[in-house]
């Protein structure tokens, strides 16, 4: 049997893995026409990855997950085809308030593509994955009342919630009241073992309360390239008379990877790991791989790619050196290891119970990654003021106010 590609293979291997659009379902068909035409040489590969109607194959992307930083660039980039949205608008909202509207329009949206493969594939596949406000970071209550909300737009929802000590708290309660949730802003071991306790309590709940949750999904989301990336890693390192290479930080993100793929055989749960931001590196010689992709997989995994990661796949395909799942687990080289013990951002990641739940919000790349979905809501809510106050002068929306918007500027 013939398997030519990075998805029939990684499905091959583990029949229950996926790979996941990163981004807006609404850009999903301009992104499938865009690389038809730039790459037609691999349009069969381009139209098994990419099916035209989110259609249930097995080489195909088969959901998608949204963040606010990702809802408002979909948003803000195409502001013209979402006019007739912002115009609807309630005016007697505040800005924040309109924000929020304009973000579950999207969601709904997106949920609406993506239901007629939920609805074929009874449950399976087809979900959208929608977070709650990381603004309400430190409130359950708060959170758990926005995840039923998102929950509410859709049947094919994944409510996402951060992985901080309150986070697992509203976890435990929607997953008490049926929902399916990604546990987001993963970055360590001691978070997935919280997260999987969490979901364990909540299913325990839904069962006494005879809550259905036959259906429900769940994922722990691993933001790998952020580990890596985050300039805490390399100052730690320093500090410790290390010098890190981009090597020696690719192999720590596989790791804490081994490490969760690990914990979650180990408790036998039905929580799965996907792993997101996932990055492209290029060698020596200038040819791009990326080892988020090439080793991993050896394990029951999602995938979230974003439209520059499946440009990889098809670049490669097209240069005939197809991207390929690892097939076992890789040996960490004991040499790397031995350094990555020195450094506290990494032995913390890396082994269980080493933070409490407290400390998860502390983290370094968790502090970035929020405070991008922070900015991001700032982002939408700076458009909606910017266009009420255009429309008040019916006069069209200049680029530099929509510039403004998309760099977190205030207009």
């Amino acid at each position: 049997m013939e398997l030519s590609d990075f998805v029939r293979l990684l499905k091959y291997q583990n029949p229950h893995s996926e790979v996941w659009w990163d981004a807006s379902p609404t850009v999903y068909a301009g992104f499938r026409k865009l690389l038809l035409g730039r790459y037609p040489q691999c349009t069969s590969f381009i139209e098994q990855i990419l099916p035209k109607f989110w259609r249930d194959t097995p080489s195909g992307v088969s959901g998608a997950t949204t963040n606010p930083k990702l809802v408002a660039r979909a948003l803000l980039e195409h502001a013209h085809m979402n006019q007739d949205w912002v115009q609807a608008l309630d005016p007697d909202l505040p800005a924040a308030g309109r924000a929020r509207q304009l973000y579950d329009r999207l969601i709904v949206e997106g949920a609406r593509l993506l239901h007629p493969l939920w609805a074929s594939s009874d449950r399976r596949v087809g979900w959208l994955s929608a977070q709650v406000d990381t603004t309400q970071l430190h409130s359950t209550e708060l959170m758990v009342a926005r995840g039923l909300e998102l929950a509410r737009l859709a049947p094919n929802v994944m409510v996402k919630v951060p992985g901080s000590q309150h986070g697992y708290g509203a976890i435990e309660q929607l997953v008490a009241q049926g929902c399916s949730v990604n546990n987001t802003l993963c970055f360590s071991v001691s978070q997935c073992a919280a997260a999987v306790a969490a979901i364990a309590r909540g299913r325990l709940l839904a069962r006494e309360n005879q809550v259905d949750t036959s259906s429900a999904q769940y994922v722990v989301s691993f933001m790998i390239g952020r580990f890596g990336d985050e300039p805490q890693f390399d100052q730690q390192a320093r500090r410790c008379g290390i010098t890190l290479t981009q090597a020696d930080k690719r192999w720590a993100e596989l790791a804490v990877y081994q490490g969760l793929q690990a914990l979650l055989q180990r408790w036998q749960t039905p929580v799965r790991l996907l792993l997101c931001s996932l990055r492209v590196d290029t060698d020596e010689h200038d040819q791009a791989f990326s080892w988020h992709l090439e080793r991993t997989g050896a394990d029951t995994i999602v995938y979230t790619m974003t439209p520059d990661i499946i440009e990889f796949l098809v670049q490669r395909q097209a240069s005939g050196k197809p991207v390929v799942p690892a097939s076992g687990r890789w040996r960490i080289p004991e040499q790397v290891m031995s350094k990555l013990l020195c450094i506290p951002y990494f032995t913390d990641a890396y082994f269980e119970n080493t933070l409490d739940a407290a400390a998860f919000e502390q983290q370094p790349a968790f502090i970035t990654a929020r405070s991008e979905a922070c900015t991001a809501h700032g982002q939408l809510q700076a458009f909606v003021e910017g266009f009420a106050r255009q429309e008040l002068d019916a006069t069209p929306m200049p680029g530099s106010l929509l510039q403004a918007c998309l760099t977190g500027a205030r207009p």
